[in-house]
């Protein structure tokens, strides 16, 4: 899951685009906010809604690169901000971090973004992302999927990969999390926040948990595999999850009102 050893590889370029959405800071703007239907995704796109650290820990210091990029989306989904409010403890920024988890709709007071937060509770963050990790390897047994798959598939396969990654994310306005067979390593994760359709392929932007700023991948027609990383298949997956992190939100809204 960890990709230390690797250097940024062909295909994928570094964005400096900080801008994006701002965190809603109050419940009415929270419900405001996200009837946009891309504000969640351009919310991530904007550094001060990333977690503050990047991948590391985990099982046998493998990283927890797939808990942290679920994290970040059940932050940008399910987070109000009240910096009005005074800072929690450590004890009460735990129990934050877990109802964000579990997909609960929670105000984060004293701060007005997740990266300052982080900032301020990632020995807390951190330890939730691994526990999470324990849970689904040990509990769940979910550590497991997408370990079997191959870092290569047929173009005819990937096209309609992609294909239907562009209407998820750009037709539906999705912030789609993407599993990754990585050749010559395990697996690893990523949030896809935008796909551009090019006159032969695609480009994506997205957010992976290795770095500090979204970074551009390049599909072309014909691919076997995406040339990132030395090559890899993405997959698009948790889409339950997310419909349980929308539905979350519209029932906290509709009682808002």
């Amino acid at each position: 899951m960890k990709l230390k050893a690797l250097a940024l590889a062909a295909g994928l370029i570094v964005s400096n685009y900080a801008l994006g959405a701002t965190a809603s800071t109050s419940a009415q703007n929270f419900c405001s906010d996200r009837k946009a239907v891309k504000y969640t995704k351009d919310l991530v796109a904007n550094r001060k809604n990333q977690i503050s650290f990047t991948n590391r820990g985990g099982l046998v210091n493998g990283g927890v690169c797939w808990w942290h990029s679920r994290l970040t989306r059940k932050f940008a989904y399910l987070a109000i901000y009240r910096p009005d409010l005074p800072k929690p403890t450590s004890d009460e920024a735990s129990k934050i971090i877990k109802k964000i988890r579990l997909g609960n709709v929670t105000e984060v007071p004293g701060f007005s973004n997740l990266y300052d937060f982080s900032r301020e509770f990632r020995a807390e963050i951190q330890e939730r992302l691994e526990k999470w990790q324990i849970g689904d390897g040990f509990m769940r047994q979910q550590w497991t999927v997408g370990l079997w798959g191959s870092s290569s598939t047929s173009a005819k396969k990937l096209r309609k990969r992609m294909d239907e990654l562009y209407e998820y994310v750009e037709k539906e306005g999705k912030l789609a999390y993407q599993m990754l067979q990585i050749r010559g390593i395990t697996s690893h994760a990523w949030l896809v926040l935008n796909v551009e359709k090019t006159s032969n392929g695609y480009i994506m932007e997205v957010l992976d948990s290795n770095y500090t700023s979204t970074s551009k991948i390049r599909y072309t027609y014909g691919q076997e595999r995406i040339s990132a990383y030395g090559g890899l298949v993405n997959i698009t997956g948790k889409k339950a999850e997310l419909r349980r992190l929308e539905k979350a939100v519209k029932k906290y809204c509709k009682k808002l009102n």
